[in-house]
């Protein structure tokens, strides 16, 4: 099939302008769509759908390898003192490190790639809390210190990160993808460096497991390819290691769930699911799970569509307790977005098709009502809002019931907008920020869902664009929106019903896949 007419929305290197001469919240951008996939290779067509023909890459999917300074940003002189460290593009020369004393250039591999991750959402935390007023100015990356010793002069001590969060890869200037790594300091508000990845990375995947480490799964690499490999972010010594096998089918774009509530073997492995062979490849169906005793990957059994850029949602209680519920995404099968949706039961390793939503949907919210937050009819479902098609945006919702396997309306958004960010907040009521409403509108306004009357109403607008974001609620109720090409990231307080600008990113990215540190 062809998908070349509706080219997938991606975020513009124009994303992190405000927009006071925008009274919906949004901001223009000359930036290109979002590529839809490339012919798959023979060789890759069992894996895949039977699909016709596909948009071919266009001449800008170049791959570079670039070495350049670390350039001053506007006004940099005042508002941003030299930090001494490797830019997200590298540096060609020495620069002074923190002490005064000078460190040698590098090379850093980046390629011009497509396709977005879906936003990662963290578990509700608790009633919001104060935060230090963020300082001014660059923030100094860290030098990780596992050995215990006291930091270099000027930065923060690490040894315990239990509340940070880690920001990995995604793409830089250019859509460049990234191997650098930053994590989120709540109490100082701030941003800090951290070892990067083995790999440099996009449209992957990070995931907190049970013992605390964080796991990154596949994505995009510098040349655009899809990746086998996976790696675990160890907290307490802010390094990478490779996890013990690499998995059994290379995949971006795809989904990564941990299981947990179903009290069979397959509680604390990770459910990696769908995706796309390579970078604007086609779509796969095949599934697999990774196990943190063992750190390998096994085969699961596949699903029922080919599916990429789809939510994936772990059902907590209820009967499906441990089940993940699979909704919409693109597919070579449906031909562009679909409305289908199905259950992973981790005691069958098998998929299983469910009842359709009213619309075919890509780059949608789908956010889990937890019954311990919400109560009322709604609580135990799903919230899905938004997506759609690329150029016109949905502000529809509608609700998964797990009882019944069926999808209903459930209020209407102010605003058309895909590639939001969405988190279910202490109060019950769901956050739903930024986003996309067109190809080249990009938003700051925010709304609120109230599951016990199903409807929407907005609240305070963001401080920067952030489309294609993490949302992360910290452990004081506030929640982070980080990741959407601007910079700073954003700070939402759900008593005030306010946004707040946080301390810089140390470097400004997109994309990149996010996880709270336990």
């Amino acid at each position: 099939m062809d998908r070349s007419p509706r080219p997938r929305p991606h975020i513009g290197t124009v994303a992190a302008a405000h927009t006071e001469s925008k009274p919906e919240g949004s901001a223009p951008s000359n930036a290109l769509g979002h590529k839809r996939h490339a012919a798959p290779d023979a060789k890759l067509a069992s894996q895949s759908s039977n699909s016709t023909t596909h948009k071919k890459k266009k001449a800008d999917d170049m791959t570079m390898f670039v070495m350049v300074p670390d350039l001053p940003q506007e006004n940099s002189a005042t508002a941003n003192p030299p930090t001494g460290v490797w830019s997200d593009q590298g540096s060609a020369g020495a620069v002074n490190g923190p002490n005064g004393n000078p460190q040698a250039g590098g090379l850093v591999s980046m390629a011009s790639i497509g396709g977005q991750s879906l936003p990662l959402t963290s578990p509700t935390g608790q009633p919001a809390g104060g935060l230090p007023v963020s300082p001014g100015g660059g923030n100094l990356p860290v030098v990780p210190n596992p050995g215990g010793a006291p930091p270099p002069i000027g930065q923060p001590n690490l040894s315990s990160h239990v509340g940070f969060v880690m920001l990995a890869g995604g793409q830089g200037k250019g859509k460049f993808a990234l191997a650098s790594v930053q994590l989120y300091d709540p109490v100082n508000a701030i941003f800090v460096g951290s070892s990067p990845m083995k790999q440099a990375r996009t449209d992957h995947t990070a995931t907190a497991l049970p013992g605390g480490k964080i796991l990154v799964v596949g994505g995009n690499d510098a040349l655009g390819r899809s990746l086998l490999s996976a790696e675990v972010y160890d907290p307490a010594s802010s390094t990478f290691s490779p996890t013990a096998s690499k998995m059994t089918t290379a995949r971006a774009e795809h989904s990564a769930t941990l299981i947990s509530g179903c009290n069979c073997p397959a509680d604390g492995q990770v459910l990696i699911a769908g995706g796309t062979l390579f970078s604007q490849g086609p779509t796969i169906r095949n599934a697999e799970l990774y196990d943190p005793a063992t750190g390998k990957f096994t085969a699961t059994g596949a699903m029922k569509a080919t599916r990429a850029m789809h939510t994936a949602t772990l059902l907590t209680s209820g009967p499906l307790a441990g089940n993940v519920l699979i909704v919409g995404g693109i597919s070579d099968e449906s031909a562009s977005n679909t409305a289908s949706a199905e259950l992973y039961d981790p005691t069958t390793g098998q998929f299983t098709s469910t009842g359709a939503m009213s619309m075919p949907r890509e780059g949608h919210s789908a956010t889990w009502l937890d019954p311990s937050v919400v109560t009322g009819a709604l609580g135990g479902k799903v919230l899905i809002a938004g997506g759609g098609e690329p150029r016109a945006p949905s502000n529809t919702a509608e609700v998964y019931n797990p009882q019944t396997g069926t999808f209903t309306p459930a209020g209407t958004m102010s605003t058309p907008r895909m590639l939001q960010a969405a988190m279910l907040l202490s109060n019950g009521q769901v956050l739903v920020a930024g986003g996309q409403s067109s190809e080249t509108e990009f938003l700051t306004s925010a709304e609120l869902f109230n599951p016990a009357t199903a409807s929407f109403s907005p609240t305070g607008k963001m401080i920067n664009v952030q489309t294609a974001a993490s949302a992360t609620t910290l452990d004081n109720g506030l929640v982070l929106i980080a990741g959407g090409r601007s910079n700073p990231a954003d700070l939402y307080d759900p008593a005030a019903g306010t946004f707040s600008a946080t301390g810089k990113m140390v470097t400004e990215v997109a994309e990149a896949s996010a996880a709270l540190i336990r």
